[in-house]
């Protein structure tokens, strides 16, 4: 990142009333910058890698499907109720025995 030329002055006069006001604080932070030295966020060439839209596309359309083929497996396998649960001629049977009357 640079800096304007109004900014980079106003830095410099910064760090020199560092350097005449506490001149130990000034010699520590200059060691720590000679110990960890900057280092450029962007790769070389000076552009950040971006993600193709294409790829973000087909990363969600295959989530989009994953989750479709899951729910598809947990709705569509269901289990065969017990005789004369689900309304069958079981169940029939079992009312027309009553016929009607009300069970106590």
């Amino acid at each position: 990142m640079s800096y304007s030329t109004d900014d980079q002055r106003i830095l410099e006069a910064i760090e020199r009333r560092l350097t005449h006001d506490d001149p130990a604080l000034a010699t520590r932070i200059d060691a720590l910058n000679k110990q960890f030295p900057h280092v450029p966020r962007t790769p070389e060439g000076g552009r950040t890698r971006r993600r193709s839209p294409r790829v973000v596309t087909a990363a969600v359309l295959a989530v989009i499907a994953l989750l479709a083929l899951i729910l598809t497996v947990m709705l569509g396998s269901h289990s065969t109720p017990p005789a004369g649960v689900d309304g069958g001629p079981a169940a029939l049977s079992y009312l027309s025995a009553y016929d009607g009357r009300a069970l106590l």
